[in-house]
């Protein structure tokens, strides 16, 4: 089954498997007894020239979604080639954990930190923090969202700043997680005021099976957004927003082949091309709908629409590859993802993605 789902993909996405830098990934934070998983990060190219990566440290049990986690912080000041150690930038304060982290840049040069508190597999919000000084000093959490019953959601890097000002930040939640009745919905959360307040969409978006999970948005050359929608039906969804995440479409399933696993989607900057990093494979009837391999990266030149260049960045048919987040600095994508062994760094020249 499984060589037959890779095979059905290869010849949709005329599927090539070389990478076209010729690079390699490494390890960049190690698991290990004491931290038995990192994952869930941002990664954001500051006006500095450093790279600032936030990232969700497990630090007891399996490392499992609701063992104990916090947030911290690692940067770079050559160009990825060395890191500083972690440093804490947000403790559990959590009854489970803290975790998936989201990064953005107002407009006015403040940064948000947006992440899940876990409280119990019943209730979990959205908290944020700002820094004044590219991510040096953090303000204290405040509440984004103030659910008093079920679950509200951000998978890391889902949130992007519109042309408007407008900070939109993809948002899922379910009435429980880890439970019979767990079954999500998508939506968005929304400020005009620099993430002083926030408003919710006024509908939610909804997919077969387990819902609609972990989406992620960008913002397409016509000024509507998208949200692509991580399901379990064995196909990436869509939704379509003319009003800036204020209201949502009814999804639609993509021709996109994709197993239940993450995804990440973002502008090319000075271009109206998208990228995207998913897992292309499934084996319908297994676990999440297929293994989390390979990692590949497609571009669109037009809005998502059809998607070519279509390229394996990690190909392990024993790896698991999820969880992605990227950040262009100067001609250079770099890509921070979880991966065999921890969280796993690789950088890919900007012009070599560019659709021809």
């Amino acid at each position: 089954m499984r060589a037959l789902a890779l095979v059905f993909v290869a010849c949709f996405f005329s599927l090539t498997v070389s990478l076209p830098c010729g690079g390699e990934s490494r390890l960049l934070v190690e698991t290990s007894e004491d931290y038995p998983r990192n994952g869930e990060g941002a990664l954001m190219a500051l006006d500095n020239g450093r790279l600032l990566l936030v990232y969700t440290q497990w630090y007891s049990g399996a490392g499992d979604d609701h063992d104990p986690a916090r947030l911290v912080e690692i940067h770079s000041d050559d160009g990825g080639k060395t890191w500083s150690d972690p440093q804490t930038v947000q403790e559990n304060v959590g009854q489970m954990n803290v975790m998936s982290a989201n990064l953005v840049e107002t407009a006015s040069g403040k940064i948000l930190l947006i992440y899940i508190q876990i409280e119990s597999n019943r209730l979990a919000n959205l908290k944020v923090k700002e820094s004044t000084d590219n991510g040096a000093t953090w303000s204290e959490a405040r509440p984004l969202s103030q659910g008093t019953d079920g679950l509200i959601f951000a998978v890391n890097s889902a949130v992007v700043r519109l042309a408007s000002g407008r900070i939109l930040l993809a948002a899922y939640g379910s009435p429980s997680a880890w439970q019979a009745d767990e079954h999500f919905r998508s939506y968005s959360y929304y400020s005009d005021d620099e993430g002083q307040t926030w408003q919710r969409s006024a509908n939610e978006v909804d997919c077969p099976m387990r819902g609609a999970m972990e989406p992620e948005i960008e913002q397409l050359s016509d000024g509507r957004i998208m949200m692509l929608i991580r399901t379990q039906t064995t196909r990436m969804y869509r939704s379509y927003s003319a009003d800036e995440g204020a209201t949502w479409s009814e999804a639609e399933a993509t021709d996109i082949v994709h197993p239940e696993s993450s995804l990440q989607l973002q502008r090319i900057p000075d271009s109206n091309a998208l990228v995207l990093f998913w897992n292309n494979a499934v084996v319908p009837g297994a676990d999440h709908q297929g293994p989390r391999t390979p990692l590949t990266m497609a571009v669109s030149s037009n809005d998502g629409q059809t998607w070519q260049k279509v390229t394996n960045i990690e190909d392990d048919p024993q790896g698991s590859y999820c969880y992605l987040t990227m950040a262009f600095r100067e001609d250079l994508l770099h890509l921070v993802y979880y991966g065999p062994g921890g969280l796993r760094y690789q950088q890919i020249p900007s012009e070599s993605i560019l659709p021809h």
